[in-house]
């Protein structure tokens, strides 16, 4: 007799029983991925509130240059303004969540969801990935970066997501050119790779995984056509017919 049947001696009852245990399982993963996106929802709608607030505190220099794109750190809110004359592609401003210090530099180049703004020795960049300032008199050293946990339209619409909606992110990897994400929902099941010039995105199937308890040892590899993308612990290697056309230092891994 197993565990079941010493609890449900009763054949019908057993059936009842293991027939319920067997939805509950399948219901579970759905469950979980209706909850994240709940929280994903309720996280945006939060970010448009606290927007809202801040619009009355004349976010942008003017009130004809409404913000277009607005972004959300654990530190900062971005806000992506309106251009006219005087600067063309717009205004970076930026708010401290504690103290509400606020900066306002024109914005000096766009590629893409790429806004980068500069003032002085810094330059200002953000994404819908991360927040980026960098220092020229230190050879362009990154002096504070932070990922961006929500980025809206001004229609209210997330600009962009690493994993899809209802997919847990097991791997955020950081090179120099690139942050890769492995999302799945049970288990890992996709690779994304997001270029940090420009944004370019690929998202592709993970064709075989590792992800040990020894974060060392852990790979992920995915492949598209003659490309074979391979992510370590270590590495971002990515190679056409055996020979590396990338192959980048992993500087952060969460």
């Amino acid at each position: 007799m197993n565990f079941l049947q010493s609890i449900f001696p009763h054949k019908g009852t057993f059936k009842l029983a293991f027939v319920g245990m067997a939805c509950l399982l399948f219901f579970i993963p759905l469950v979980k991925a209706e909850e994240q996106v709940k929280r994903e929802t309720a996280s945006v709608n939060k970010l448009s509130n606290n927007l809202v607030q801040l619009s009355q505190q004349k976010v942008c220099p003017s009130v004809e240059l409404l913000p277009t794109r607005s972004f959300e750190t654990d530190k900062y809110y971005v806000f992506i303004c309106r251009g006219n004359q005087k600067s063309p592609l717009g205004y970076y401003v930026r708010f401290t969540k504690n103290g509400g210090t606020k900066i306002t530099i024109p914005v000096s180049s766009k590629i893409g969801e790429t806004y980068l703004a500069t003032k002085g020795e810094a330059t200002y960049v953000v994404t819908p990935y991360e927040l980026v300032v960098t220092k020229v008199n230190r050879r362009d050293r990154v002096i504070f970066r932070e990922k961006v946990n929500n980025a809206i339209a001004a229609d209210g619409q997330p600009l962009a997501r690493a994993c899809p909606d209802g997919n847990t992110t097991f791997v955020e990897a950081e090179t120099k050119n690139f942050i890769v994400y492995i999302c799945g929902r049970e288990v890992p099941d996709s690779y994304v790779a997001v270029a940090r010039n420009g944004n370019n995105r690929i998202a592709l199937p993970l064709q075989k995984y590792n992800s040990s308890g020894n974060m060392e040892d852990s790979q992920y590899v995915a492949v598209n056509g003659d490309i074979r993308y391979i992510l370590t612990r270590k590495l971002l290697k990515v190679s056409r017919d055996g020979r590396n056309i990338v192959k980048e230092k992993v500087l952060h891994w969460n």
